[in-house]
């Protein structure tokens, strides 16, 4: 939490949702480098961290940029 407050700054901070059910989250996007524990029942784009399509931040971020809702 530490670490989300120093790089991405207090709104991120105050943001922030840790919990081990991913379905409980709302929003457009879900980031995460898996597909288990409500991830597939996420109702917005789950983008998988690690894959070939979005193997680091730079890819994730290329395509967020490029959405007209983001």
């Amino acid at each position: 939490m530490l670490w989300v407050k120093k790089h991405l700054g207090s709104s991120a901070y105050k943001r922030l949702i840790l919990t081990h059910h991913k379905n409980l989250n709302s929003g457009h996007f879900l980031i995460d480098d898996r597909s288990k524990n409500g991830a597939d029942r996420f109702e917005g784009e789950h983008l998988i961290f690690g894959s070939d399509r979005f193997p680091d931040w730079h890819a994730v971020l290329a395509y967020l940029c490029g959405k007209e809702s983001f």
